[in-house]
């Protein structure tokens, strides 16, 4: 079946496990890794790998990531092209159909590419028994999900016997279902007849049963954590149905051993699927003060990089030819004065520890030397063990370095990077923090990542005063990762348990993709963080308690951990969002496009920043105009008629007295009016916002971070 959707729809978000409308009308559901166009042995279809996120992949722990193959028809001319007609997985899901004419219910299969038709009999009026002209059928609304990811059809059966059919199934000849429908907006007026054809042919209704009460969802009679469902009630409770792996059909029967309470569900609902998209900014991994720009950005080409690799795996000793360099210039950049002989014995020394940690064998070896290690680090010894099953004819001492600081868990810019750490999310925004946090102008690679700071100095006392840096992001890459998914909870499935409802077969990839842009990068002044904290701490705590309060009781409903909200965190956020929507009146971006990445942390490692960028697939990113407005003779503009707006809203006082609003009633001062953005735009899905911490309230004018800047 084909249907058109985006790459970046792919990820999320329609990425693997959600249901996708199309036109038609069809409803499919994205099937798995397994039946995605990707063979990692086939050679043409290395231009989908993303190879060089190498931070994010081990935070997944996976070897790399593949991006969704765009749909490629013939060349009419005869052109030579590659990876022609790789389309996407989709199944057919619900199965269940019902007819617009009679009611009459039809069961589909997986990978039917067109709906049942039906031609009746009709049940009511003066035509009832008679058969009536062909009619294409279409899918019902209704499904049933479990908190473990599976999904299924509606139980209809079951449902209209109470739990009791006593061996009645529908055989689309002598049984079948009818379902009705009033007219009335409620499920008490949506009917289900079970039906049987009669000695005289006609049809007679067994058991009938209308909606009502279907989605009851009560908390567990036995005393217990769980619920019980209207489902569940009559014994109706999941079996492991996951269409996504298309199991459940004929040929792949349902495995009868999950056993969780069934929801029902519209088809639509929101709580139907829970994608878990990880995003991570690129950060180099080369570092190399002794290396001309020129060469640096060679070494970071995706291309150039592919190319040498695959020539020093195919070489007989492992190293990086003059050959293969030469011919990777002329094909992808003839017009570089790099010489071959300098790329390659660079090459040699940044990119041979990659092809090393590519080998899972080599790596584990090598993860074993170093917890065996007294100093915990790795031995040159076990470089050279590691070099020589390579047959590799390099010294194993240009290797230690790089290897060390990718195994140690210290990557080149000074950040942790170990296993553990990475699971945090904070901890892990902390490497891109502090390279953000400095320029990366002498020793990296600028391809992707492009920071000069801007000099404080030539901006006025405001931005002086609250910030201690003014980061440009004149390029960055963003790369969003799909890890998983989940139903009914955004919460409560472990990694293995996400992954094993879309691959059935464990792989060393993820589904992901990359964009490109531009960005700003504001970091607070930590002491004038720190004095505003111990001035009014105890008003900013006693006002952010009934957002904490909220909050805790939005993370009961939704079986989450409760999360601490500091005053720093939602004066950053806050500030963000003021931000961005006074960027989109300055420089004409639409507000969908802009977004916001926020570093706040405490402790002995302070986070206390935001990022502002823009970011689209194409592979040149934006044109720079967010930039110039982070620039000496805009940027203070944009702050100050931010505040200035912030501190009135059209809907005072009662937006800045409200002790709840917004989103399960996660903000204060902050509604459509003042502070919000399209969801896509924030990270806390709009939740987390106060003016109040920003500017200050009526009664407290004064505890506004910026309240004393007019």
């Amino acid at each position: 079946m084909s249907r058109p959707i985006r790459k970046t729809q792919a990820i999320a978000p329609f990425g693997p496990g959600a249901m996708v409308d199309f036109t038609g009308p069809a409803s499919l559901i994205h099937a798995g890794l397994d039946a995605w166009p990707f063979d990692e042995a086939n050679p043409e279809h290395r231009e989908f790998r993303i190879d060089d996120e190498k931070r994010l992949a081990r935070r997944l722990g996976v070897d790399f990531f593949v991006q969704p193959p765009d749909f490629r028809r013939p060349d009419r001319n005869g052109g030579q092209q590659r990876n022609l007609n790789l389309m996407l997985p989709f199944l057919r899901f619900p199965l269940w159909h019902v007819c617009p004419r009679c009611g009459r219910m039809h069961k589909g299969r997986y990978h039917d590419r067109d709906a049942p038709f039906c031609k009746g009999p009709i049940s009511t009026g003066a035509e009832a028994g008679k058969m009536h002209p062909p009619r294409k059928t279409f899918q019902v609304r209704f499904v049933a999900a479990c908190t473990k990811g599976h999904i299924q059809d509606f139980p209809w059966v079951e449902w209209v016997f109470e739990g009791k059919p006593g061996g009645w199934e529908p055989d689309g000849v002598e049984r079948w279902l009818r379902m009705t429908s009033s007219g009335t907006a409620s499920l008490a007026g949506v009917m289900v007849l079970a039906e049987e054809r009669g000695e005289s042919g006609r049809s007679s209704v067994v058991a009938r049963r209308s909606l009502a009460g279907a989605f009851t969802t009560e908390a567990d009679p036995a005393g217990g954590t769980g619920v019980s469902t209207a489902l569940s009630q009559m014994g109706a409770n999941c079996t492991g149905v996951n269409p996504v792996l298309a199991i459940g059909s004929e040929l792949r029967p349902a495995p009868g051993n999950c056993g969780e309470p069934l929801f029902a569900l519209l088809k639509s609902a929101a709580n139907l699927y829970f994608p878990s998209v990880v995003s991570s900014i690129y950060i180099p991994d080369i570092n190399d003060n002794s290396l001309p720009q020129d060469l640096l950005d060679l070494l970071d080409d995706r291309d150039i990089r592919n190319r040498l690799r695959e020539g020093a795996m195919d070489s007989d000793n492992g190293l990086v030819s003059v050959r293969s360099v030469t011919n990777a210039l002329a094909k992808y950049h003839p017009e570089s004065t790099v010489q071959p002989a300098v790329l390659a014995e660079a090459a040699n020394r940044h990119l041979l520890h990659g092809i090393l940690l590519e080998d899972r064998k080599t790596r584990t070896f090598l993860d074993q030397r170093i917890k065996t290690a007294q100093d915990g680090q790795l031995p040159l010894g076990a470089v050279e063990a590691a070099v020589r099953s390579m047959n590799w004819s390099i010294d194993p001492a240009l290797l230690l370095d790089a290897l060390r600081a990718q195994l140690s868990g210290h990557g080149k810019n000074g950040a942790q990077e170990s296993d553990d750490s990475m699971i945090e999310e904070a901890s892990y925004r902390q490497q891109e923090y502090r390279v953000f946090s400095r320029d990366l102008q002498v020793g990296y690679p600028k391809t992707d990542l492009d920071i000069r700071g801007a000099d404080l100095a030539q901006y006025d006392t405001l931005v002086r005063d609250a910030f201690s840096r003014i980061g440009l992001l004149h390029k960055l890459r963003e790369t969003r990762a799909f890890e998983g998914f989940s139903r009914l909870y955004s919460t409560g499935l472990t990694r293995n348990e996400q992954r094993a409802l879309f691959m059935e077969e464990q792989k060393n990839w993820l589904p992901a993709i990359v964009v490109r842009g531009e960005g700003i990068f504001l970091q607070f002044s930590e002491t004038r963080l720190q004095k505003w904290v111990d001035l009014h701490g105890a008003d900013l705590e006693g006002r952010l308690s009934l957002m904490r309060q909220n909050m805790d009781a939005l993370a009961v409903r939704r079986h989450q951990e409760p999360r601490a909200i500091s005053p720093r965190f939602v004066l950053l956020h806050t500030f963000a969002h003021l931000l961005i929507n006074q960027l989109v009146q300055n420089c004409g971006y639409g507000s969908a496009s802009l977004r916001e990445r926020i570093y706040s942390a405490e402790g002995d490692s302070p986070m206390a920043g935001i990022l502002i960028y823009t970011a689209a697939g194409d592979s040149e990113g934006t044109m720079g105009g967010l930039v110039r407005m982070g620039q000496q003779d805009r940027l203070e503009e944009v702050i100050r008629l931010a505040i200035d707006k912030a501190r009135w809203c059209s809907t005072d006082p009662v937006c800045i007295e409200s002790k709840g609003q917004g989103p399960d009633n996660c903000n204060l001062a902050a509604c459509h009016t003042c502070a919000l953005l399209p969801e896509t735009s924030c990270e806390e899905q709009n939740r987390l916002l106060d003016r109040g911490v920003v500017v200050g309230t009526i009664d407290n004018p004064a505890m506004g971070f910026f309240a004393d800047w007019s």
